[in-house]
């Protein structure tokens, strides 16, 4: 992804786009190798709503939010696409509505994101202008017209019943079969202070709520629109304490002590598999538990968690292995 943040941004240092003057959309920002423009350095207004990339420009001064609101003037809009084509459609139809006609859109990704297929999307309906290629990614650019926001609506996914979803969230479309068969132990017993690590849009904690007996609930997520959507799916009792955490679980502390922490945990980052992430999390919600306290968590059966689970809890136990995926309980 950092090649393509560099890529992204050819067409400035080739002067094939002029950037002086006013602020300058960045949308999916990442921080490129070889840094910023220098003409563009504080210009941008980045918008990044995965947490660790969020602080990554936070941390380099850069002027950056998880979601840019509307009424904004921008000169133009830089876009770095991922792996989600309804997300992507509408980064671009965002961007398009937030600059006015005739700025310049740019728009890079990998070569594996679908960037190909997208350039040819959007050259039906504008004329794309220029394009080049490095570090095994395309960036392209166009002029804003109002076609552009029609051509790049966003995909609508079809939620799961009852709850509320969009393109890029883990799951969006129906609730996966791990967090299915998790829910199923999620009983009477779960209580007290209560955690939910990587709580997406919140089907866990959903279920902590109405199947539990919390007296609070903490909900720990990275992506920002996962956690928005968790606000509005959980329908909490008005005195019910919940609370919600934009926060990078692998590198920011917690500061709470829970009785039970619940758990899908994440093992992909990008498209590489990435078990230690899944680690992590066993080792940060044995920290943040208290004395006697419990965590339940489901996993792939072929992820190797249960020496981590081993050393870090005085006892592990397989409550279900079935479908492919595995339930565990750690007890302190």
């Amino acid at each position: 992804m950092p090649g393509a943040a560099d890529t992204l941004f050819l067409p400035v240092y080739s002067d094939a786009i002029p950037v002086s003057g006013r602020r300058w959309l960045y949308l999916g920002a990442r921080l490129p190798d070889n840094g910023f423009p220098e003409q563009l350095q504080d210009q941008l207004v980045c918008e990044q709503p995965m947490r660790a990339p969020f602080l990554d420009l936070e941390m380099r001064g850069l002027n950056v939010c998880p979601q840019v609101p509307l009424g904004q003037d921008y000169a133009g809009a830089f876009i770095l696409i991922g792996k989600h084509r309804g997300e992507n459609e509408a980064l671009i139809s965002r961007a398009s509505a937030y600059c006015p006609e005739g700025a310049k859109i740019v728009i890079a990704g990998e070569k594996t994101s679908g960037i190909a297929s997208l350039r040819k999307r959007i050259s039906q309906v504008v004329p794309i202008e220029g394009s080049m290629a490095k570090n095994h990614a395309t960036t392209f650019w166009c002029s804003n017209h109002a076609d552009l926001r029609r051509a790049s609506p966003g995909m609508k996914v079809s939620s799961p019943q009852h709850y509320q979803t969009a393109p890029g969230m883990f799951s969006a479309e129906k609730v996966d079969i791990g967090s299915e068969l998790l829910a199923r132990y999620i009983d009477k017993s779960v209580q007290g202070a209560v955690a939910d690590f990587g709580a997406g849009w919140g089907f866990l904690s959903h279920k902590v709520i109405v199947q539990g007996a919390p007296s609070s609930l903490d909900l720990y997520e990275a992506h920002w629109p996962s956690l928005q959507a968790a606000k509005a799916n959980l329908n909490a009792p008005a005195q019910f304490p919940v609370q919600y955490h934009w926060i990078d679980i692998t590198r920011e502390a917690i500061k709470q002590r829970f009785d039970w922490i619940v758990m899908n945990p994440p093992f992909h980052a990008g498209r590489r598999s990435e078990p230690g992430l899944g680690q992590q999390f066993i080792e940060r919600a044995a920290r943040s538990l208290k004395a006697r306290g419990r965590l339940l968590m489901v996993a792939n059966t072929g992820l190797p968690y249960e020496k981590t689970l081993s050393a870090n809890f005085a006892r592990v136990e397989k409550l279900d292995q079935s479908e492919g995926f595995k339930v565990l309980l750690g007890k302190k």
